[in-house]
């Protein structure tokens, strides 16, 4: 595959290339302040220590997952994707395209390296755990939404954010999520796909903090080309996230992404009044997305790193300020008056 970074600045407009290729000459130029990085294998081996379960929780959460599929509702469509997961073990790699069930179920994912996981994601599929199995997995509606169509006024609410970053805590930020997801989805090898990816230059982080520096909200996503999916959320401050998704999405619209994919609708997705597109319609702009995006360490522009003055307050401070503009008028009218009647 083409160095992504190259693919990027051919797709880039002319006026923003000279600004992206300073940007990347500048990333390369921080390797040579501070002590030197951590190579990939030592990050590989410190995000396993921070992902790891103990045996007793390991445990639990499996037998809570197993609960999950036993329930009678989803018993069916347990049996059915694992007929199918069978089915394409004994059959050629061409049979996959005929598994997409109506449930979303897409096969199983051979291999979870960056390389065929970005390949997934333009196709506009997800790796997803299934008891223990890692398969692939495409809803039959996307919850989507254009960064240019964000609701705003939703990040205007008061919360405890202070500060917004993206891409600067990512193993944290990965292991809060990884702590509050659903058991039966948890599964520790693609918690570390998604850890490659970002070493890959393809997943990111973003971190909502309060004034003590503390973490109170997060997302993990994909830049899977010109579409942004969120893969993980945490969330201990709903305003917060909101504030921070809102910075990311002013980012994502600067850099000319088409759609952020919340995947499946929720009520994430309907609080942010996303909408709704079809598998298939989704596979196709996916496609045409594929050579865009953005690759490499993202940061967000200073503009966006610190929480705006909410409306209300900006609008009652400025009509403060214009009452006592008023009244400073009015009483140098009345001195000008009883100067001259004097």
């Amino acid at each position: 595959m083409s160095d992504p970074r190259l693919i990027e600045l051919a797709q880039m407009p002319l006026q923003q290339r000279a600004l992206r290729i300073a940007e990347l000459f500048s990333e390369g130029l921080d390797d040579d302040q501070g002590p030197p990085a951590p190579s990939r294998p030592q990050r590989r081996i410190a995000r396993r220590k921070m992902l790891a379960e103990r045996p007793a929780a390991w445990f639990g959460r499996n037998l809570r997952a197993l609960r999950h599929w036993m329930e009678p509702r989803r018993a069916s469509r347990l049996l059915r994707n694992l007929g199918l997961f069978a089915a394409q073990a004994l059959l050629p790699k061409a049979f996959l395209p005929a598994l997409r069930s109506p449930d979303g179920f897409c096969g199983r994912a051979v291999s979870l390296s960056p390389h065929d996981l970005i390949e997934v994601f333009w196709r506009g599929m997800s790796p997803r755990a299934l008891l223990g199995l890692t398969v692939l997995w495409s809803p039959p509606w996307r919850a989507v939404l254009r960064p240019e169509d964000f609701p705003r006024s939703l990040g205007e609410a008061h919360s405890e954010a202070h500060r917004v970053g993206v891409d600067e805590c990512f193993d944290r930020v990965l292991t809060l999520c990884a702590d509050r997801q659903p058991a039966h989805e948890r599964k520790l090898a693609l918690d570390m796909a998604l850890g490659d990816l970002y070493d890959a230059g393809f997943a990111h982080s973003l971190e909502v903090c309060d004034r003590n520096g503390r973490l109170i909200a997060g997302l993990i996503g994909v830049a899977g080309g010109g579409i942004f999916t969120v893969e993980r959320i945490f969330a201990d401050d709903e305003d917060a996230f909101i504030r921070g998704l809102n910075a990311l999405a002013a980012q994502l619209k600067r850099w000319n992404f088409a759609l952020i994919d919340f995947k499946e609708p929720s009520a994430v997705s309907d609080l942010l009044m996303c909408g709704k597109m079809t598998r298939e319609a989704f596979a196709a702009v996916a496609a045409t997305q594929a050579c865009g995006g953005r690759h490499g360490r993202w940061r967000l522009d200073g503009d966006l790193r610190a929480p705006p003055r909410r409306a209300a307050t900006a609008a009652l401070h400025l009509l403060a300020r214009a009452q006592a503009f008023a009244r400073t008028c009015s009483l140098a009218d009345a001195g000008s008056r009883e100067d001259n009647a004097a």
